[in-house]
């Protein structure tokens, strides 16, 4: 076998090897794409299925309201948070369009980014929810009403109404701190930290950390 030969067959088995590789890497993107659509699809899913809770507290709700409309402390609790599971139901359903809009076969960045609007958008909503905490009498007004009957507001002595108007505002206080703190740049904070990922929730995190690598790489 001369050199010529030699040099032929190598180049041969050099270009297998490269359609060989070729072949591979196209296999992984594709078991890779896959894979990130199947949580994508299990996000959706999940943010349908707390839509649907929050439409259903939303009807309950409301349907409090019209059948015992008067000016009493378990009725206003109801609008109360009825104003707050409206909130929820709305994130939930911006949640799944921007969920929708994300196309695997993008650049990147562009995906990224796309990931990133959905936690911008989570966070925004868990800060609007986070303003419920100073209304949190409104969950045992309306909770004594359903469940004994009773106006407990109504049967409570004002110091004790005092009490808890301070209680209030303390928790106001607190959930305005904390909604101030809240920013990407205070995620080296390990309570602010955990709550990004909390709020974003495990797969979310998941896809991002994966394309955050990919961009890095």
């Amino acid at each position: 076998m001369n050199l010529d030969q030699m040099q032929s067959m190598w180049h041969a088995h050099s270009d297998k090897l490269d359609e060989c590789m070729s072949l591979n890497k196209t296999l992984l993107q594709k078991i890779q794409s896959d894979s990130q659509k199947s949580e994508l699809n299990k996000l959706i899913w999940a943010r349908a299925i707390e839509g649907l809770l929050f439409l259903v507290i939303v009807a309950g709700l409301w349907h409090y309201v019209v059948s015992y409309w008067s000016l009493t402390a378990p009725v206003v609790s109801a609008v109360v948070l009825n104003v707050f599971a409206i909130v929820g139901l709305a994130g939930s359903i911006g949640q799944i369009v921007l969920l929708s809009k994300i196309d695997f076969s993008q650049p990147v960045r562009e995906t990224l980014s796309g990931l990133i609007a959905v936690r911008a958008h989570n966070m925004t909503i868990f800060k609007l929810l986070l303003i419920s905490v100073p209304f949190y009498m409104a969950y045992v007004f309306l909770g004594y009403d359903l469940v004994f009957g009773i106006d407990l507001f109504s049967l409570m002595p004002v110091e004790t109404k005092v009490i808890f108007a301070v209680i209030s505002v303390g928790f106001g206080m607190l959930a305005a701190l904390l909604i101030n703190q809240l920013k990407p740049e205070n995620r080296s904070n390990k309570l602010i930290g955990w709550l990004y990922r909390e709020v974003s929730g495990s797969r979310l995190t998941h896809l991002l950390d994966q394309f955050d690598n990919m961009e890095k790489a």
